[in-house]
């Protein structure tokens, strides 16, 4: 039974977007794959088994619920968690947390030596490794040790056992902007932190981190003697095309990019990047109005002619945005001898419908002709880009938003 609408997510667009993202990065610098937020809408039932297939070193998430559940999805290999995924409101908690993340092997970012003192605890009674990755403030002002602070508490983390220092990094706040100099500020105080850390002894590097087993539980043996240095890491989706290759460092971490959308100067689109989610239903109802006839909540549509109107099963509550009302494009497929056809959202945009004007559609417009509601094409009125643009936000916002009543599919 079809109902609703579904968002289709191209293999091949995903698969694409790593090799270009390989190619700009280094064939040998491993990548960590940000997944948060259901893999920035995408769906993570159908992105993590192609990162897994294209051999994604490490993946990250925006909090420990996130990190533990890809653990029961059958994630096997290294997982950083971002944030402050060991706040807590008293020492139940935050030994609570710890424990969850130890024994699930994960990467969380610490906060404090007080977090890494209860790590060291939590691994020690688990009999294995805490790994830990290390957050620097280098202008974002949001998270992270201050760059002025760093070394010295660093170098008191370093000292705890049973804990490991995975990675260290940064993130920019300007690399998506035109004509950004900042990036470049930010990039500059994080290596001189790394400079001061290696002239203290750290080794930097290439780590092979921390790989669970099949229960994903952690494994003492394959932990130890694994780490080959700190990695030390900063480039964003923004930095990996925007700025020189000295920002790519030990790692880099692809976000927007991965699924092949752009919010950089629209000049600078790699051309080569393919959105990955098109959005697709069909037509539950085809209606002939009058002219004057009005439609829609508040009456903010009105025919100037006798129309055809079209019913689309998706609204607001779909994550497609009631801002897009009277103003919105949708993509009409090929049938019966027509090609595609653009036709206009008019009326306000409703939590679970949205209407169409299919007057210029042609006379032979049938309920359950395919609608394709946001397009992979980036040059398409509705594409993620466009919406984006109209609605004056971020690529991240539109896919995000996509609810959970649309259903992700894999295709080729």
């Amino acid at each position: 039974m079809r109902d609703g609408v579904l968002a289709e997510i191209s293999a091949e667009a995903i698969r694409g977007n790593l090799r270009l993202i390989r190619e700009r990065a280094g064939a040998t610098t491993p990548l960590c794959a940000a997944v948060k937020a259901n893999a920035y809408g995408h769906g993570l039932d159908v992105v993590l088994p192609i990162l897994a297939e294209e051999g994604v070193e490490r993946v990250a998430t925006a909090n420990l619920t996130e990190a533990l559940d890809l653990r029961q999805r059958g994630w096997h290999r290294p997982i950083l968690c971002l944030g402050a995924p060991l706040a807590a409101a008293d020492e139940q908690e935050l030994r609570e947390k710890c424990e969850l993340a130890v024994a699930g092997g994960i990467e969380v970012t610490v906060s404090s030596l007080h977090e890494t003192q209860m790590l060291s605890r939590v691994a020690a009674q688990q009999g294995t490794i805490a790994h830990i990755q290390i957050k620097l403030d280098s202008g974002m002002g949001r998270m992270g040790l201050l760059v002025d602070q760093a070394v010295g508490v660093i170098v008191e983390l370093a000292k705890q056992p049973f804990v490991r220092i995975q990675g260290i990094y940064t993130h920019f706040a300007t690399s998506d902007e035109p004509g950004d100099q900042f990036a470049q500020t930010q990039l500059e105080r994080f290596l001189q932190v790394r400079q001061q850390l290696q002239e203290k002894g750290f080794a930097t590097g290439e780590s092979e981190g921390m790989v669970a087993d099949k229960g994903g539980s952690k494994n003492k043996n394959a932990n130890e003697g694994k780490s080959k240095g700190v990695l030390f890491h900063a480039a964003n989706s923004g930095a990996i095309f925007r700025m020189p290759g000295g920002c790519r460092l030990d790692m880099v971490r692809p976000g927007i990019c991965l699924y092949g959308y752009w919010d950089g100067p629209a000049n600078e689109r790699p051309a080569a990047l393919r959105p990955a989610m098109r959005v697709v239903g069909q037509l539950v109802a085809v209606r002939h109005v009058p002219a004057n006839y009005k439609v829609g909540y508040g009456c903010t549509f009105t025919t100037q002619r006798p129309s055809v109107l079209g019913v689309v099963p998706i609204g607001y509550a779909d994550g497609y945005r009631r801002l897009l009302s009277n103003s919105a494009m949708m993509t009409l497929s090929a049938t019966r001898g027509q090609p595609d056809r653009s036709v206009p959202v008019v009326g306000r945009v409703s939590m679970d419908q949205t209407i169409v004007d299919l007057t210029d559609a042609g006379d032979n417009v049938c309920v359950d002709d395919r609608i394709v509601v946001i397009d992979d094409d980036p040059a398409a009125a509705n594409s993620v880009e466009a919406i984006a643009r109209q609605l004056g936000t971020i690529t991240y916002e539109v896919t995000c938003l996509i609810g959970g009543r649309v259903r992700r599919v894999r295709v080729a």
